[in-house]
């Protein structure tokens, strides 16, 4: 006999089992599906707080972890994408996705300056945005200016989605970089750990914990 599971049956098979509509068959999102896995809910939370520059984020610890460098093919080393180490600034933050690995990382990143020429032209897009990405986000109550580009060179790529604000004398900078090689290079060729969608949706879902605090006297 052939069973027909609707809607109102699978929703109360959920109730019942605890289990997803996945496990019973029923639709999912896959890898490159909009909803972000950052931050589950009842996840383990971490937070970091810098109160000289008066900005916090918190984080689902248990989905990225918090590393000292900013590796890759076109890491300047400084505290925005786009500038080197000798840019007046400081690299607050880097929160890398677990699982990122060689053939593709994702990575959040935080700086903040207080340098006038800096203030000057903070929400200036750099010259690697593209024109047509340039929009505006709100963040705990700050306007943002965003855009978006990338650089590619050598089997290695780079995509950085920007977002930049002036906010109580600080030039703040958050920085979604998704970057790797081409796996189709090695032998045998190697598979990427997660696509970039679903790269940007966690980054994303981490942006959304900024926060701005009262700072230090």
């Amino acid at each position: 006999m052939r069973v027909l599971i609707t809607s109102s049956l699978l929703a109360a098979l959920v109730a019942l089992t605890g289990c997803d509509s996945s496990s019973l068959g029923g639709p999912s999102l896959g890898d490159g599906g909009a909803r972000s896995t950052a931050v589950a809910s009842g996840a383990p939370q971490a937070r970091y707080e810098n109160r000289d520059y008066g900005i916090a984020l918190d984080y689902p610890k248990e989905r990225v972890r918090r590393v000292e460098d900013r590796d890759g093919y076109f890491n300047e080393g400084g505290w925005r994408a786009g500038v080197g180490p000798e840019a007046p600034g400081a690299a607050l933050l880097v929160l890398r996705l677990k699982g990122s690995d060689r053939i593709r990382a994702g990575e959040l990143h935080v700086g903040a300056s207080r340098d006038p020429a800096a203030l000057a032209g903070c929400t200036e897009p750099d010259a690697w945005a593209r024109p047509k990405s340039v929009g505006q986000a709100s963040l705990d109550g700050v306007t943002f200016t965003t855009f978006q580009g990338g650089d590619a060179a050598m089997n290695h790529y780079r995509k950085v989605h920007a977002y930049r604000a002036v906010h109580r004398g600080v030039c703040y900078a958050i920085d979604l970089v998704v970057r790797g090689t081409n796996g189709q290079v090695y032998d045998p060729p190697r598979e990427a750990p997660f696509s970039e969608t679903r790269a940007f949706g966690d980054l994303q879902a981490l942006v959304d914990g900024t926060r701005f605090i009262e700072r230090a006297p």
